[in-house]
């Protein structure tokens, strides 16, 4: 995790949300086709998970899939790690990802050669299951960014198996966070449970458990798309809250969000 004194919180906008007891929009729709963005062969999970919440929100607005290819996303991907980290395969900070993602010159482009941004991210507090709970219910059909510590034990357990951790499990050898490695994934939905996770592994969504998502996540963030989008969808304190924090980003980011005509 990379730490910056100019994260927004989510918790300093959005305290007052409503938490229901499930999130589940996705499971009574068509699905997405399954992808990968190169994900099988780069560690660009920071981007490909963007490519996938991508496709989810334009389904939402223009009611098609658009067509992102695994060769773009590597493209954004290996120019960031170029720009910031040497070059090579090396992975990124999600925080780096996300910042990439607002800017129209570093993020993806569709095969049309329109670029997919962000307006604006906010940092949710991942061991606070309530917290993350809230970013879901507040989000929406469009999901959230979430970070993981992945175990080795996992690499048995191919989804749309259910990710957990065995009751009395402790998290040593197979079940060490990290020992199989750190991936950034799409939450699109929740249950009693746990979260509903997108994959970019040519892999159907999962299931992780609340418990499990105690031990091994350990990064979340709600992210607005389109500022405009959500305040024309919300209302009373939530849409006052939008303003205040377009307001924040534009104090603190030197890309600001400007209201589309």
């Amino acid at each position: 995790m990379k730490t910056t004194r100019k994260a927004l919180l989510f918790s300093d906008f959005f305290k007052f949300i409503t938490i229901p007891k499930q999130q589940t929009y996705w499971r009574t729709v068509a699905p997405l086709p399954l992808r990968t963005y190169g994900n099988t062969d780069y560690g660009d999970c920071t981007r490909a998970k963007q490519a996938v919440a991508a496709s989810r929100m334009e389904r939402l607005e223009q009611r098609r899939t658009i067509e992102v290819t695994d060769e773009e996303v590597i493209r954004v991907y290996l120019a960031m790690t170029e720009r910031l980290y040497g070059g090579g395969d090396t992975g990124a900070y999600e925080d780096d990802a996300l910042n990439e993602w607002r800017n129209p010159e570093k993020t993806f482009k569709d095969t049309t050669g329109h670029a997919y941004t962000i307006d604006a991210y906010l940092r949710i507090n991942a061991a606070n299951h309530d917290e993350v709970r809230a970013a879901l219910a507040l989000a929406g059909a469009k999901g959230i960014a979430v970070c993981l510590n992945l175990p080795v034990a996992f690499s048995r357990t191919d989804p749309p198996a259910t990710w957990d951790v065995p009751a009395g499990t402790r998290l040593t050898g197979d079940w060490l966070p990290g020992s199989w490695g750190g991936h950034s994934l799409w939450a699109n939905g929740y249950t009693a449970q746990g979260i509903i996770l997108d994959h970019t592994w040519n892999l159907p969504n999962n299931l992780l458990t609340w418990e499990a998502a105690a031990a091994y996540m350990d990064e979340a963030h709600l992210v607005l798309d389109s500022a405009d989008a959500w305040r024309k969808k919300a209302k009373g304190r939530v849409k006052a809250q939008i303003a205040a924090v377009i307001a924040a980003v534009n104090e603190v980011s030197s890309i600001k969000v400007k209201k589309k005509k």
